[in-house]
C-alpha cells in the first residue's frame, strides 16, 4: 500500500512540476500566467536570500529560467526515472518550495500567495516519509529473512551433527 501511495505522490508531483516549470519557461500554455510569473521573479530576485551572504544577486530572467527548468527536469524525473534519483530530486524540490516560501513571506505577500507552495512542501515532504517507511519496512524485512535463514542453517547443522554422532 505505502509505495502504491509513494507512486501516485511521485507521479502527481512530478506532473504538476512539469507543469508549472513550463508555466515558467514558456507561454504557450497561458500567455497572461508567463507575464504574471515574469514579473513575480522580478521582485523574487530582489529579496534572493543568498544576496546577504554573498553579495550576489541573480537577474531575473536567469532566475526565473532556472528555477522553471529545474522544475521541469524534477517533474520528468519524479514522472519517468525509477530508483534512488526520485529521492535526490525530491530534497530538491523542498529546498526550491521552501525558497518559494521565503520569498513570498519576504515581499510579504500573505498566505494567499504562499498558499500552493506550503501544498507542495507538504506533499514533498510525505512523499519524503512514505518513501522513508517503505525503505525502513524493507530492511526490517530483509534483516528477518537473514535472521531466518541463519537459524534454519544452524537447526539442520545441528541436526546433522546429531546424525553423524
Amino acid at each position: 500500500m505505502a509505495s502504491f501511495v509513494l507512486r501516485v505522490l511521485s507521479l502527481t508531483l512530478g506532473i504538476f512540476f512539469i507543469f508549472i516549470g513550463t508555466l515558467k519557461l514558456s507561454p504557450s500554455i497561458n500567455d497572461e500566467l508567463y507575464r504574471q510569473m515574469r514579473r513575480s521573479f522580478i521582485k523574487s530576485a530582489n529579496v534572493f536570500p543568498l544576496w546577504k551572504l554573498t553579495g550576489w544577486r541573480p537577474s531575473p530572467h536567469m532566475y526565473r529560467k532556472m528555477f522553471g527548468g529545474t522544475e521541469i527536469i524534477c517533474g520528468v524525473i519524479l514522472v519517468a526515472i525509477p530508483g534512488p534519483l526520485k529521492d535526490v530530486v525530491n530534497v530538491v524540490m523542498l529546498l526550491m518550495m521552501l525558497l518559494d516560501v521565503y520569498t513570498h513571506w519576504a515581499l510579504d505577500e500573505g498566505l494567499d500567495k504562499m498558499s500552493l507552495s506550503i501544498v507542495f512542501l507538504l506533499l514533498l515532504t510525505c512523499r519524503l516519509i512514505v518513501y522513508l517507511q517503505v525503505k525502513l519496512r524493507n530492511m526490517e524485512e530483509a534483516k528477518d529473512e537473514k535472521k531466518n535463514k541463519m537459524e534454519e542453517t544452524a537447526a539442520k547443522t545441528a541436526t546433522q551433527v546429531k546424525k553423524d554422532q
